[in-house]
């Protein structure tokens, strides 16, 4: 990893998300609340659902090389794979593990639990990450939901099924477009 080479890739991305954004990366503000979080807690293996051209896997990444922690991020769009590939190893993050496919269908695939995982992907399949992973998930871990604000209806369900389990304690986060930050609870 060159340090010196991550921030003229966020930088030229943070460029491309201010000109309107067509490809749904979070916002830097987004960003910056994730790593704060990360920084916090220390999670070593972290998922990210939905790849989108690499900003946030970068953001993530480069907060999780300071501890060596890894980075699984899923992306199932072609130019989106391809172009999140490019920006990646322009970073030279060498933490970060790219998967191409379906999230509902390759998640069997993906082997372990993980510290903490990130959906922000298609918003309807969000139950069906979380009722594969919920289980993958380590005591303490958390789910970051992206969007919980933006598409408030498209997640309702989703929120509720979240928020009614007792594995885990959520707090909806006035960031970016909403985050749904869901704690997993020590089973007593």
């Amino acid at each position: 990893m060159n340090k010196n080479a991550i921030a003229p890739v966020k930088k030229q991305l943070e460029l491309y998300i201010a000109q309107g954004n067509p490809y749904w990366n979070i916002s830097p503000e987004t960003a910056t609340y994730i790593v704060s979080l990360l920084n916090t807690y220390k999670p070593m293996r972290v998922l990210e659902i939905g790849t989108s051209i690499g900003y946030s896997a970068i953001c993530i990444g480069e907060a999780l090389a300071a501890w060596g922690g890894t980075l699984v991020t899923i992306e199932s769009h072609e130019e989106r794979f391809s172009l999140a590939q490019k920006n990646i190893e322009d970073s030279t993050l060498e933490n970060i593990i790219q998967v191409k496919g379906h999230a509902p269908e390759i998640l069997k695939n993906i082997d372990g639990s993980f510290d903490l995982c990130f959906f922000d992907a298609t918003k309807y399949e969000h139950l069906s990450y979380f009722n594969a992973l919920k289980e993958r998930i380590n005591p303490h871990g958390i789910i970051i939901t992206d969007n919980m604000l933006s598409h408030e209806n498209e997640l309702a369900e989703y929120k509720k099924t979240v928020e009614d389990d007792p594995q885990f304690e959520s707090e909806l986060v006035d960031v970016g477009t909403g985050l749904l930050v869901s704690h997993k609870i020590e089973k007593q």
